[in-house]
């Protein structure tokens, strides 16, 4: 219960312990619902419920009334934190730059603050110039957020120097060790395409989790190292780690790369069978990729026959796909019948692409009259595709 009217520290406690609940929603309600007049420390309580909620109109908000409440950038160093936090996190960078170049003082949470909001939402480019310029500044030596967030823009940009100096920055100050550090600096080496190094940061971490294996496991699936990813699941079960979702789809990421599809399969169902795992959307899509690229197309109806989910656009793009590029290699017979009477039927939605494509796809196979139909099906639906272009 709230205490007396105007009694802005009870409205404060109660804010405060609602947002460190994750409870973000009631705490905006409780702030919004105040019949007194907040002070700072009401704000910073709030805002970071604000962020998350990723609720930029709040977020505002509660910036406008600090601002005229006489908060001017510098005025509390907590609050402008928490105000560029929601900025950070609601994609607003142009909002966060403000801010950020307006504050006469920053400390280690506003600089991570600017950095991440850069790396996930502007450009990763920045959020690299942003860390350089604080190593610069020297005002605020960077944490493990710090880092992590930086390694999240190196690995947009695929920049595998930058990750090393990374790397070698994060080994100077005894950070490399930290798991969360670590798992960003596998996921870096591996959207920059060095496995090895990968590997390399991964055997550096004294504790792994669930995360580092998972992490580890998609480096070696997305490089094309399909035998280093299966045999990563062995290791696994031998010290003790019980495989999740994630790490399966790595595994099925690195059977569908190496064209795998008996392999795949079969990881498919260790996965429902064994470890009692249900396979989502995305699972059984990567085991049809697998199939498609084997030109396994036979077994495309059996595994849509165990899938939860509805038969989608993307399920049949597989197909298609894959469907072409085997009867354009002189493949016949590659099966799915009833994936395209099921299209035919009218039962998936589509787009203009997805429509062209089935019908060259039966047209390939020399069903010209269904083909016909698709096309007809685009005009009385008032569908089109859009054509191709290009600014070179």
């Amino acid at each position: 219960m709230i205490g007396s009217r105007g009694d802005v520290v009870s409205w404060t406690k109660r804010i405060s312990a609602l947002a460190r609940s994750g409870r973000a929603a009631e705490a905006v309600a409780a702030f919004a619902m105040m019949d007194a007049a907040p002070n700072a420390l009401t704000l910073a309580s709030v805002l970071p419920a604000c962020a998350a909620l990723r609720s930029l109109c709040a977020g505002r908000a509660v910036h406008g009334f600090w601002l005229r409440r006489g908060g001017a950038p510098g005025v509390n160093l907590i609050v402008d934190n928490a105000v560029l936090d929601v900025y950070a996190k609601c994609g607003a960078v142009g909002s966060a730059r403000h801010l950020f170049d307006g504050m006469p003082r920053r400390d280690v949470r506003t600089w991570t603050a600017m950095v991440w909001g850069l790396a996930r939402s502007g450009t990763p480019h920045d959020a690299v110039g942003m860390f350089r310029a604080m190593l610069l500044d020297g005002g605020a030596a960077p944490n493990e957020a710090t880092v992590v967030s930086v390694l999240h823009a190196a690995a947009r940009t695929g920049a595998l120097a930058c990750g090393e100096a990374l790397h070698a920055y994060a080994l100077k100050r005894g950070l490399a060790g930290d798991q969360v550090v670590g798992n960003a600096l596998i996921n870096a080496y591996a959207k920059c395409g060095d496995a090895r190094m990968a590997f390399r940061a991964f055997g550096e971490l004294p504790e792994k989790d669930l995360v580092s294996w998972g992490t580890v496991t998609m480096a070696m699936a997305v490089n094309g190292r399909c035998r280093e990813a299966l045999i990563l699941l062995s290791l696994m079960l031998r010290r003790g780690v019980w495989p999740d979702g994630a790490v399966f789809l790595a595994l099925l990421s690195a059977c569908c790369h190496a064209g795998l599809a008996d392999q795949a399969l079969e990881v498919l169902d260790a996965m429902r069978r064994v470890y009692g795992i249900a396979p989502g959307k995305e699972h059984y899509t990567c085991a049809l990729d697998a199939c498609g690229r084997a030109g396994r197309l036979d077994k495309f109806e059996e595994i849509v026959s165990q899938m939860p989910v509805e038969f989608d656009q993307q399920v049949l793009g597989v197909f298609c796909s894959s469907a072409s590029k085997w009867r354009a290699r002189g493949v016949a017979g590659v099966g799915g019948e009833q994936l395209w009477g099921r299209f035919l039927d009218g039962e998936v939605e589509a787009g203009g692409g997805m429509y062209a494509l089935m019908s060259k796809s039966l047209a390939d196979a020399g069903r010209w009259e269904d083909a016909c139909a698709v096309r007809e099906r685009m005009t009385a639906r008032r569908i089109e595709k859009t054509v191709a272009c290009t600014w070179i």
